[in-house]
């Protein structure tokens, strides 16, 4: 068989380089043979694709712009609504939610019909029909406990909504959250809370496609990490496939092995995505006042705003947006000597305290001499003193050893040393 003759058909009309690259997608190529005779089948291929002409003509406009070949990032994909879909999906699946699972009886008859996954095939007891239990759902007590983690959790000011509020009484669902709730929830909460109430080949697995997302919407991205992550990617939905059903796999998983190449050619995804968008969609519904002029009241609502905040600027003995103080404003209250402990808030709640084991509480004394800089010149003889003791592992004994050196080097009678030092010692001790 020789494959040095390649033949492709290359239909003629306006839309022929788009076929011709899906011939090439789909890697549909003559392969001649030493009789110099095309496949049959092949040519009965040729055949079908030359309807694609009808086909093509229903595509967009942007399809006949002359640029449009060109154009790398076709497609910019929201990410905000694929991570909400997918956790609306993936989260009313694991909860049982009758009105959000993808686990439905007509899942479970597609598993059947299949002939895959006998043991979660409907059956029937005393003329009722029965849905056996998965491994990926949670028990009504782990439903539970889920629920009452998501209720406990608290974030900083400004960080997310109050998550509490969307927590049903009787801590059996979770309704009511909007986009970015569901960010929170895919980035932060679910890794958490999923790890410890189900199978750990289960939870790991949506373990490591939260992490993904949570890496995708970082504010640096790494062209090496979204390689690796595409590869990751394809690894991950088929762990998928061997845990949810059919029907759990929709046009918005499919849009996720796209995310990585598009971060790749359009840059961090913050800077693409919908919600500031959407935040000032919001804004300018607030100004609507007469819901029969719409376009009317968000106009003078504007125009209004813009007025009122240009006068602002001229407004030094009255409160407005440019002079007023933050929500959380606590002012600077040095209270320390040392730089690692100048407090910059007010504490909040009753005083309590906590035990803390041995280990911990050296890690602890480590960390605080370490980013003392007012005691760098001991941190640096103690270094020196390790590499003439010709140690294996300098770091390690640096770690370990310093806080009891220098405890004795100032603690000793006969050197007096600043009341600097003094007071880093009297933090750790």
């Amino acid at each position: 068989m020789c494959f040095q003759n390649i033949l492709f058909w290359k239909p003629i009309s306006r839309y022929s380089s788009i076929i011709h690259k899906l011939l090439h997608a789909m890697t549909i190529i003559i392969i001649m043979i030493d009789s110099h005779k095309p496949c049959t089948k092949f040519i009965q291929i040729i055949h079908t694709f030359k309807s694609l002409n009808a086909y093509v003509k229903v595509l967009g406009f942007t399809y006949e712009l002359p640029y449009w070949a060109e154009i790398e990032l076709k497609h910019n994909l929201d990410v905000m609504h694929i991570e909400k879909n997918i956790c609306d999906s993936l989260l009313g699946t694991l909860m049982g939610d009758p009105h959000k699972s993808k686990d439905t009886d007509n899942a479970r008859r597609d598993l059947q019909n299949l002939g895959i996954r006998s043991k979660l095939h409907l059956y029937e007891d005393d003329n009722r029909l029965m849905k056996p239990a998965t491994e990926y759902t949670f028990s009504k007590a782990n439903r539970r406990k889920f629920c009452r983690f998501v209720r406990s959790v608290k974030f900083p000011d400004g960080f997310a909504s109050n998550l509490s509020k969307n927590v049903a009484q009787n801590d059996s669902r979770i309704v009511g959250l909007k986009s970015h709730d569901y960010h929170v929830i895919m980035q932060r909460l679910l890794p958490v809370g999923y790890w410890s109430l189900v199978n750990k080949t289960i939870s790991s697995t949506i373990i490591e496609l939260c992490t993904f997302f949570n890496q995708l919407c970082a504010r640096t991205v790494n062209v090496t990490d979204m390689v690796k992550a595409q590869d990751q990617l394809v690894i991950i939905l088929c762990k998928l496939e061997r845990i949810f059903p059919p029907t759990f796999f929709d046009i918005m998983i499919h849009l996720v092995l796209h995310l990585p190449k598009e971060a790749i050619l359009g840059g961090p995804v913050y800077m693409r995505w919908m919600y500031p968008f959407e935040r000032y969609l919001k804004r300018l519904k607030d100004y609507v006042r007469n819901a029969a002029k719409l376009e009317g009241s968000i106009s003078e609502g504007y125009v209004v705003d813009e007025a009122l905040t240009f006068c602002s600027r001229y407004f030094d003995d009255i409160e407005t947006r440019f002079n007023r103080p933050d929500r959380n404003d606590d002012g600077i209250h040095r209270t320390r000597k040392l730089f690692v402990f100048e407090s910059q808030c007010n504490p909040m709640g009753k005083q309590s305290q906590v035990y803390v084991e041995k280990n911990v509480r050296d890690r602890a004394k480590f960390y605080i001499l370490n980013n003392s800089p007012e005691i760098e010149t001991y941190l640096n003889q103690h270094k020196q003193e390790l590499q003439l003791r010709a140690c294996l592992n300098p770091d390690e004994a640096h770690r370990n050893e310093f806080a009891d050196w220098f405890f004795e080097k100032v603690s000793s009678p006969t050197i007096s040393y600043s009341t600097i030092c003094l007071s880093v010692i009297s933090c750790i001790t």
